[in-house]
């Protein structure tokens, strides 16, 4: 029988019934609040199709932590290739993801019947909570069809501790449901063990952080690519798109007056772009390569374009300095933290999208430099040409891609344990 505080709850929720929640649904929908056509999914209808195979299941309050999961996802997409992997959010803050890893979709009001339709239509083989709130109907579901679930970014909300102390039995019911809590902190850690966590369920990891597979290429490829660049110094623009590259002509013109055997790879977002780009280059007076052309980047080339699709992780591997393309333009799509893990120091302008949290990482540990314009790009680069100041940002480059990784291992671990049938 659950503890009183949650029979209570549920007993008020099926007072509200499903029309109570249409009208909840419908108020939300006018305030803009909620999506204006994906609104059925409150109410555990119009969801997307469950693929055949297992579902593990990540919930958070908001899409701003997905950095924080994306590496995690490609690791388990990797180490179970059926996997599909179903994010849920509880609030509406624009549009929602799409996204080719995984399928998002919003949680089910707190309610019997939108829960029990939830669960019934995806019945997920494992769940990863994100969110620092506790749902009352939503997991205690969960824990009855012995689905294994794992707290994330473990603590106790301040908001939430007057209430967990009025209901200390249905805190420690939802608290001891949980296979594994993931504490933020040492001080989180008891914390919870006080409102009920069990205490050999709970580490004290600290939360978790944005990770990232390097990319990876030829190995073979990249060491005939290094032989013939005979250790010049070389950068790499990637992922350019074409209102950006004055500014970086602008910039390379700069620095090869201080740097005359510097090389700058340009990796255009449109790779069709490539040869017209190169004879752009060359009636400029630019000593060009194009990789679509099989050329070599011999000792006399300024410039070489890489217009090959699934080759960044190669130019990655050779440039130790990698301006986030897009970032003086419409915007980036680099994960800086890609060309971090190889140690390469990153440059990057002030239109980065999505990955805010990942750029300011970098900078705040001095991997990263924020530049405006082909001036500051020019003067940055010139910086790092020190094979001092490179070495000293490749290796905080390094501590951040490293740094929080045992806590994504130990999910990794924890997870496929789960889907594979380990915990039962």
């Amino acid at each position: 029988m659950p503890p009183i505080g949650i029979s209570l709850f549920r007993g008020l929720q099926n007072m509200q019934g499903a029309a109570g929640l249409e009208r909840r649904l419908r108020r939300r929908l006018a305030d803009g609040k909620e999506h204006p056509t994906r609104n059925g999914e409150r109410l555990g209808r119009d969801l997307a199709d469950r693929p055949p195979g297992q579902v593990a299941w990540i919930h958070m309050q908001n899409l701003d932590e997905l950095e924080e999961v994306l590496g995690l996802v490609g690791y388990l997409k990797v180490d179970h290739e059926d996997l599909t992997i179903l994010i849920t959010t509880t609030d509406y803050d624009g549009p929602p993801s799409e996204h080719a890893d995984f399928i998002h979709q919003y949680v089910p009001y707190s309610a019997p019947a939108p829960v029990a339709a939830f669960l019934d239509h995806w019945r997920p083989d494992a769940l990863l909570w994100m969110d620092g709130r506790l749902d009352v109907t939503l997991l205690p579901a969960v824990f009855a069809r012995k689905i294994p679930a794992f707290w994330v970014n473990a603590h106790v909300p301040k908001e939430a501790q007057r209430q967990w102390r009025w209901l200390p039995g249905s805190t420690k019911s939802i608290l001891s449901g949980f296979d594994t809590v993931l504490a933020e902190s040492d001080a989180a850690r008891r914390e919870l063990c006080r409102f009920g966590a069990v205490p050999n369920r709970v580490v004290a990891s600290g939360p978790l952080q944005i990770q990232v597979r390097p990319p990876s290429c030829n190995m073979v490829e990249r060491d005939e690519f290094a032989k013939n660049l005979a250790a010049r110094p070389v950068w790499l623009a990637a992922g350019v798109c074409k209102v950006e590259e004055d500014a970086l002509l602008i910039a390379h013109k700069q620095l090869v007056r201080k740097s005359h055997r510097l090389l700058l790879i340009i990796e255009p977002r449109e790779m069709d772009r490539g040869v017209e780009l190169a004879a752009e280059l060359e009636a400029e007076g630019w000593v060009v390569a194009c990789r679509s052309r099989d050329d070599v980047p011999g000792p006399d080339i300024q410039i070489f374009i890489a217009d090959q699709e699934g080759e960044s992780g190669l130019w990655m591997h050779l440039a130790p300095i990698t301006y986030a393309g897009g970032s003086m333009g419409i915007g980036t799509e680099l994960n800086p933290l890609e060309p971090a893990a190889l140690g390469s120091v990153v440059l990057f302008g002030p239109k980065v999208n999505g990955a805010h949290e990942a750029y300011r990482r970098l900078e705040r540990a001095g991997a990263a430099t924020r530049i405006d314009n082909a001036d500051d790009l020019s003067q940055a680069v010139e910086h790092l040409l020190s094979p001092d100041e490179a070495a000293k940002m490749a290796m905080a480059a390094w501590d951040v891609t490293t740094s929080g990784a045992e806590v994504s291992d130990l999910l990794r671990d924890k997870l496929s344990d789960a889907l594979s049938g380990a915990l039962g």
